[in-house]
């Protein structure tokens, strides 16, 4: 809005001389003072346009620190019981969050209790919120996976009908070791000749009619290149390998393979070169179930992005552009590694230390059993007056029913003793 307005104001400045005067006056008074005036309305509207996008910016940064902070949760109970399970993972996190609560009013008495409380309902609703965003991520890699099913029917996992080969080239940089102004301006000096020379060609290959693809090209911005540059490449521009980016969105997967063998074709005549493809079609999809082919070529010297994209895959990612962004904030954009699963590792060691580690494991199920059913026993014959000295040693304090320190400290105990 603050762009629309400065233009509609500089407009305004340079082609109106002449404004009118009093309402009732019919003598035009000269415009000494409007492009001061409008030059004061653009300035308030930069200044408005950058408190919004600060507050819009802090926003993003408090939602993502939330869904981080539930990520790091989760991710630290997954990892601690070896486990999946959301409902062991819930019952967990709730039984630890009670005991807090029950120590705090030990501690602080019902006003620390009370802010306990509060502090529970607030970021209960952070996390409630942070937790219905990884959820949609998940919509959508349900979503993307169907869409690429659906368009690969029939064809049998890492054939060649699914596109090239992955050919991966982590040391690939620009020639040269310039600034991004450099290689943005060379991108810009390219990008009508790239269109021409392989755009039209791989779009005519696709489909010769140009009803089923679709073409988009341009150039990296300079506020995203520089960006990049810093963050994700320590300040070397070389390194940002799509200055010239093309994207070319096609129907079927017999269309994806011809847009390939055009490209072979114009690598055999020496009108590019591949250096580096990524091939989520055949490969691995990325942590959000997207799926597609990202090559990098050099076209006259210069490292130059392709894309091939299903039209349908495209439709879901459309979508789910929240999810999306919200992936890419957390730097999850990357394929996803399967990691040796319990049996691998089992099949890794010796049969002593297998039967070392199993015994282990028994043992810590059957003391955590115990803790876990010693809790309950304390927490059933606890309000008794006679026993009320032993509740205390156990749970510390004789202000609560047992019962309820036994239904917060003994679910933890007994998901190891599962797990275990």
């Amino acid at each position: 809005k603050g762009a629309t307005l400065e233009s509609a104001a500089v407009g305004d400045a340079d082609g109106v001389a002449v404004v009118s005067g009093d309402r009732g006056s019919n003598q035009p008074s000269t415009a000494a003072g409007a492009p001061r005036v409008l030059s004061m309305h653009v300035t308030r509207a930069k200044e408005y346009e950058a408190l919004l996008s600060k507050v819009t910016k802090s926003s993003k940064r408090a939602k993502l620190m939330s869904v981080q902070g539930v990520l790091f949760g989760f991710t630290f109970m997954m990892s601690t019981f070896e486990t999946s399970n959301r409902t062991m993972i819930i019952i967990t996190m709730g039984s630890f969050a009670g005991s807090v609560g029950l120590a705090a009013h030990v501690v602080l008495g019902d006003a620390g209790l009370a802010c306990y409380a509060a502090f529970l309902v607030v970021g209960g609703g952070s996390v409630y919120h942070a937790v219905r965003s990884l959820e949609a991520v998940e919509v959508f890699k349900e979503k993307y996976e169907a869409a690429y099913r659906e368009c690969t029917k029939g064809i049998e996992p890492g054939s060649d009908q699914l596109g090239p080969k992955p050919m991966l080239n982590p040391l690939l940089m620009q020639d040269g070791d310039h600034a991004v102004d450099y290689y943005i301006e060379e991108a810009k000096q390219l990008l009508e000749p790239f269109r021409e020379e392989v755009l039209t060609v791989l779009a005519n290959a696709a489909d010769p009619t140009g009803e089923t693809v679709t073409v988009l090209s341009n150039t990296k911005g300079e506020e995203r290149s520089r960006e990049k540059t810093r963050l994700d490449y320590n300040g070397v521009a070389a390194k940002v390998k799509d200055f010239l980016r093309a994207t070319l969105v096609v129907t079927t997967m017999p269309e994806v393979c011809r847009v390939w063998g055009a490209v072979e074709e114009l690598k055999a005549q020496g009108r590019l070169e591949v250096v580096s493809i990524k091939n989520r079609l055949r490969g691995g999809a990325t942590s959000t179930g997207y799926r597609d082919i990202n090559m990098s070529v050099k076209f006259r010297g210069h490292v130059c992005e392709i894309q091939i994209q299903l039209a349908a895959i495209l439709e879901v990612k459309h979508d789910g552009h929240a999810a999306y962004e919200l992936v890419r904030s957390l730097e999850l954009e990357d394929e996803l590694e399967e990691g040796p699963t319990l049996a691998d590792l089992a099949g890794a060691c010796s049969p002593a230390t297998r039967v070392g580690l199993g015994a282990l494991r028994f043992f810590v199920a059957a003391m955590a059993s115990l803790i876990s059913a010693l809790y309950i026993l304390f927490g059933m014959r606890y309000d008794t007056e006679e026993n009320q000295w032993l509740g205390a040693m156990v749970f510390g304090a004789v202000d609560a029913p047992g019962l309820l320190f036994a239904a917060f400290q003994a679910p933890p105990f007994a998901m190891v003793a599962v797990v275990a």
